[in-house]
């Protein structure tokens, strides 16, 4: 039973009109609700927890910077977020070439595991891990996006820039290419 004296938890719409105001607590609430999923996706493309958590820092204080010239557009804040987060990785490999490839960094074992650890078996994870990243780009991201961090499908296409359907049918190709770079004999857990 809802309480009346208990105030409702304000929208990310709500949320971002009192930061682009000057709140800055409206933009910490924001920071709060989306720091877990937007780490978690920079971890699966880096190949540090360290790299992860500066990166992650760096997606936050650019959209900071920005949430004065956000316009809401009918799609989900963390759109926006999942965008300013892969062009961080994107931008951090291009001036980085340090960067270990995901597959190796899974096996060192001073990191901490990424999601697929829970996924999968060693043996499973980097038969699968080495397959997915002889995808194209765009099946590597609906699959970590969708499969691996759970990402509603909305939330994806408006990422991507496409539509829900054609992020429905990108997966499932993108499925099916995975299938068939693993082979035959084995499965995609």
């Amino acid at each position: 039973m809802a309480r009346d004296d208990q105030p409702a938890s304000p929208t990310d719409t709500d949320l971002i009109r009192l930061a682009q105001a000057g709140d800055r607590e409206a933009f910490g609430e924001l920071y709060r609700r989306y720091l877990p999923q937007i780490f978690g996706y920079i971890r699966l493309r880096v190949s540090t927890e360290r790299d992860a958590e500066d990166l992650t820092e760096m997606v936050f204080l650019k959209s900071f910077q920005a949430i004065p010239r956000y316009e809401d557009r009918g799609v989900p804040f963390a759109a926006f977020l999942y965008k300013v987060a892969r062009h961080a990785v994107v931008d951090s490999y291009r001036s980085q070439q340090a960067h270990v490839p995901l597959e190796e960094a899974e096996r060192h074992p001073d990191d901490a595991p990424g999601a697929e650890t829970l996924l999968m078996d060693d043996e499973q994870k980097a038969e699968a891990l080495a397959a997915l990243a002889r995808l194209p780009e765009r099946y590597q991201e609906v699959i970590r996006l969708r499969v691996l961090l759970g990402v509603p499908t909305e939330t994806v296409a408006a990422s991507m820039g496409t539509s829900p359907t054609a992020v429905r049918v990108l997966l499932h190709r993108a499925l099916k290419a995975l299938r068939k770079t693993i082979g035959p004999d084995d499965e995609v857990a």
